[in-house]
């Protein structure tokens, strides 16, 4: 079997995927900063749990993305005759799965709730000691 030699990017769009990988490590730092910041201010609320989880979910694509960036410019094997240029396909099957897990989360968290009954709570913020909201 022949191997692929050479590189897969042209120059002119190689510079762009390396502004991209800048960009995915920005998007890192963003969503860590929104994940403990949401953290902080969870409380008992469904929706901002919702939201805590689908910001820590939304992490795992970026990630994989430079996990795969990493294995992208190995070069060409007898197992992969056409190298590893197509590892970064694993950010969108964990965005996918990010996704497919935020709704597996809510609809557990929804149905237990209403299987046993609980009523949301409302009320339970103050803000500022001015009295419930």
């Amino acid at each position: 079997m022949r191997i692929s030699r050479g590189r897969e990017l042209p120059p002119d769009l190689a510079r762009v995927y390396r502004t991209a990988v800048r960009i995915e490590w920005l998007t890192i730092a963003y969503m860590l900063s929104a994940v403990a910041l949401l953290y902080l201010t969870l409380g008992s609320s469904q929706a901002m749990k919702a939201a805590w989880w689908e910001d820590l979910l939304g992490l795992l694509p970026p990630i994989a993305f430079l996990v795969s960036d990493r294995f992208r410019d190995r070069d060409p094997t007898p197992r992969f005759p056409y190298g590893y240029h197509r590892a970064t396909s694993l950010a969108y099957l964990s965005a996918s799965l990010a996704l497919f897990t935020l709704g597996g989360f809510i609809l557990y968290d929804s149905a237990s709730k209403l299987a046993r009954f609980e009523h949301p709570p409302i009320g339970m913020v103050e803000p500022l000691g001015l009295g419930p909201v």
